[in-house]
């Protein structure tokens, strides 16, 4: 399936001649990090100049903005690329399929670029067939040194890891490379004035993350259930970004808490516009290569407690709004101490802004992307 644009996308279109396009690669569409982050990077501007295409499986949030900004979607439904019968011919198939539509589409392709290692099998196939290069992200926390080699990240022209501990850990998985670090960013229209501080601490507080167990809601679950054993938290409600989770699959034990209310608000893809509805957020997760919800609750002038992952502690220095990962005791504590405390707290949200804006700003991301972009078509494909 070739989307077709509308006429206010072809008018967005700029296409500029002469120049062979970049194909990313991404498989699921809803509104999640990896999504985000690709999203933010084929909207901008200085990114048409390499003329952006996406392959993706389904229309989705993803297919959506990427109409809006008039950036042409092929959609076609990934094999599972690591079944035997996909490495024997699936991929194959698949990247036959997609250049053809890409030739008759956009004509030449400079590079293919896999917005993270589960996209890394059919990218290096869809590659080969165009004789374009290969780039791709790396961007789950939990990708492991297997995952690494079995996907063949190895086996890109350019790797580029968007968190600096996942950096680090791919390079001593693969010291023969470089793997490079270029930051995820935000844009500067997301950012929002601080929100006034609300006359006492609230009792709504947004969680965000999703059901998936590395996120963490399990953990704030726990630090609920030992604060109201310690009869230290009022009543209070906590609104979840996602569905309940399977209890098989994560346990939140929601049936011992007695004065604590748990919502479960489905995905919200306005996130930005829900979260300035909050006083506070809370961001549980026990692992993030580099933490892009945090950042938006931030840029959206929102006070945030927040485990240690990911880059929240190059933005806030706050000590009060941290605690580590994967320990419910700590987010007890921190959570008690704000709730306790909140008149004198200095939540220091625009100084974690201006310390986004510094680092963490979609042109620096476009910026070291080009860099990389421009000395890897300097370089002969493999």
């Amino acid at each position: 399936m070739i989307f077709t644009l509308s006429r206010a996308g072809r008018r967005e279109c700029r296409r500029n001649v002469g120049v062979d396009a970049v194909v990313y690669l991404q498989d699921r569409t809803h509104r999640a990090g990896a999504q985000t982050c690709l999203a933010r990077i084929l909207r901008h501007k200085n990114e048409w100049l390499w003329n952006p295409v996406l392959v993706c499986s389904h229309p989705g949030w993803l297919t959506t903005e990427c109409g809006r900004a008039g950036i042409p979607v092929i959609c076609e439904e990934f094999p599972s690329s690591r079944s035997i019968f996909a490495k024997l011919l699936f991929n194959m198939l698949f990247a036959r399929k997609i250049a053809q539509r890409l030739r008759s589409l956009i004509g030449d392709t400079a590079i293919v670029h896999a917005n993270d290692h589960l996209e890394g099998l059919l990218g290096l196939d869809l590659a080969k067939e165009l004789q374009a290069h290969s780039a791709i992200f790396l961007r789950s926390p939990g990708m492991t040194k297997r995952d690494y080699f079995k996907y063949r990240c190895n086996e890109y022209d350019l790797i580029a890891a968007v968190g600096d501990e996942l950096q680090s850990r791919a390079q001593t998985w693969d010291p023969a490379r470089k793997i490079k670090l270029i930051h995820d960013g935000v844009a500067r229209e997301e950012f929002a004035t601080p929100k006034p501080k609300a006359i006492r601490a609230p009792d709504r507080i947004l969680v965000i993350g999703s059901p998936l167990d590395w996120k963490g809601w399990a953990d704030l679950t726990e630090a609920l259930y030992l604060l109201e054993q310690e009869k230290a938290l009022p009543p209070m409600t906590f609104d979840f970004t996602g569905q309940m989770p399977n209890a098989a699959e994560n346990d939140l034990k929601l049936g011992r808490l007695v004065i604590s209310k748990c919502n479960f608000i489905g995905r919200v893809e306005a996130f930005r516009d829900l979260v300035r509805t909050y006083d506070l957020v809370i961001n549980p997760t026990r692992m993030e290569s580099f933490g892009m919800a945090a950042i938006e609750v931030l840029a959206a002038g929102v006070p945030l407690i927040s485990s240690r992952t990911g880059i929240i502690e190059q933005v806030q220095q706050n000590a009060e709004m941290l605690f580590p990962p994967h320990r419910p005791e700590a987010l007890a504590t921190a959570l008690k101490n704000v709730v306790n405390h909140w008149a004198e707290i200095n939540f220091e949200t625009a100084v974690c802004q201006e310390k986004i804006k510094r680092h963490f700003l979609i042109e620096n991301t476009i910026a070291r992307l080009t860099s990389a972009y421009d000395q890897l078509l300097a370089t002969a494909i493999h």
